[in-house]
């Protein structure tokens, strides 16, 4: 079976320390903080790599949440640049374009809003995106981070779920 040979349990010292797949942990953790790879990559490599499902979910979860206070500086300070430096304005003017598709729905729903643009793992959504509709809409900083939060633990779940079905099905065949 696929799923059991990707689990390589050590039955002499099961959940041991030393025995946890680091580098599989490490890679998961970095490309789920890769923008537009986000968790959406990093949740399946984890699996396929060896990791336990919850596992895998939890340190992809982590990966991405851990940006979020870095993203918020980062649309900050553009604003704030944006305002002194022509270049500056035009991203910031393309960014705010590409954030206004998902405005109306982020101001419907408010934070829920935000949190499900972020959860839903399509492409055009995710922690960058919410962050730029968050920036745009000038919402408060506290709930533009739990928003986010919530958001990426949404996707975190959808993402192991579907991987984990996935690999389910490829083991029937």
């Amino acid at each position: 079976m696929f799923v059991t040979r990707l689990r390589r349990a050590d039955t002499a010292n099961p959940g041991g320390f030393l025995v946890f797949n680091w580098s599989a942990a490490l890679k998961v953790m970095a490309i789920s903080a890769i923008p537009f790879l986000e968790l959406r990559f990093g949740i399946p490599v984890g699996i396929v790599s060896g990791l336990d499902p919850a596992v895998a979910v939890a340190l992809g979860v982590l990966g991405n949440v851990l940006q979020v206070p870095l993203i918020i500086f980062i649309m900050y300070m553009l604003r704030r640049i944006a305002q002194l430096v022509p270049w500056a304005a035009r991203i910031l003017a393309r960014i705010d374009r590409a954030a206004e598709r998902h405005e109306a729905k982020v101001r419907r729903y408010g934070w829920l809003g935000l949190a499900l643009l972020i959860g839903i793992p399509i492409p055009g959504t995710g922690l960058w995106t919410g962050a730029a509709v968050a920036n745009l809409m000038r919402m408060p900083l506290m709930l533009t981070a739990l928003s986010m939060a919530a958001g990426v633990a949404i996707a975190g779940v959808l993402v192991g779920a579907v991987t984990t079905g996935a690999i389910a099905v490829i083991d029937l065949f």
